[in-house]
């Protein structure tokens, strides 16, 4: 589905509606792939996954509601969409470029990253918080480490957390206020050089624009 911004309240992470804009770079994520016409229809992600909620204490269906129809979410296949973003982050090395799903409702908020197995190298999943404070994350349900990239309002990063173990309920967090967090696979932001005070650009998704 196209989703709008809306303002969501989540007792444990919130989204944010306003979000920086800017065009496209030359080179971006893969282009859109058209959505699997046999996959179960949709308009939002709970549609996807029946009863299941992130609260359970073990893992649901993947799938997420892309493009009206229930599939395999663009941070595992790699194919972008309609509704993928992109950030790009201004290393040491030169430019980084991440296909990016956005979490932008209570439910994605609250699941984020669980229950999934793999996730391209080159792609992430990006938080937008409703307020700049000191954000904390937790792996409960989440079955591969990831890196937490903190950023403030200007996209610049603000701290690491470096290889998040899975299936903990440890709150993990950096120590400094920030807006908007992104999830990479482990040891993605060492290898790219990702850290404190490296800057970033954000290219919102097509859908959006």
């Amino acid at each position: 589905m196209t989703r709008g911004w809306p303002v969501l309240v989540l007792s444990a992470l919130l989204g944010c509606s306003d979000r920086p804009t800017a065009a496209r770079p030359t080179t971006s994520a893969p282009d859109a792939a058209a959505p699997d016409a046999a996959a179960p229809s949709c308009t939002r992600d709970p549609d996807c996954v029946g009863d299941w909620h992130p609260q359970l204490p073990s893992c649901g269906p993947i799938e997420r509601c892309v493009e009206g129809r229930c599939q395999p979410p663009p941070a595992m296949t790699g194919r972008a969409t309609a509704e993928t973003a992109e950030l790009v982050f201004e290393t040491a090395g030169g430019e980084r470029r991440y296909g990016v799903e956005i979490v932008d409702d209570r439910f994605e908020i609250s699941r984020g990253l669980m229950c999934r197995r793999e996730m391209q190298r080159a792609w992430g999943m990006l938080f937008l918080m409703e307020d700049t404070k000191v954000q904390r994350f937790w792996m409960q349900n989440t079955l591969i480490a990831l890196d937490m990239v903190f950023l403030d309002t200007d996209w610049n990063v603000v701290g690491v957390v470096a290889r998040a173990e899975p299936l903990t309920r440890t709150s993990r967090s950096v120590g400094r206020p920030s807006r908007y967090v992104l999830e990479l696979v482990a040891g993605e932001a060492a290898r790219a050089g990702i850290e404190a005070g490296t800057r970033a650009r954000f290219y919102p998704p097509r859908a959006a624009q």
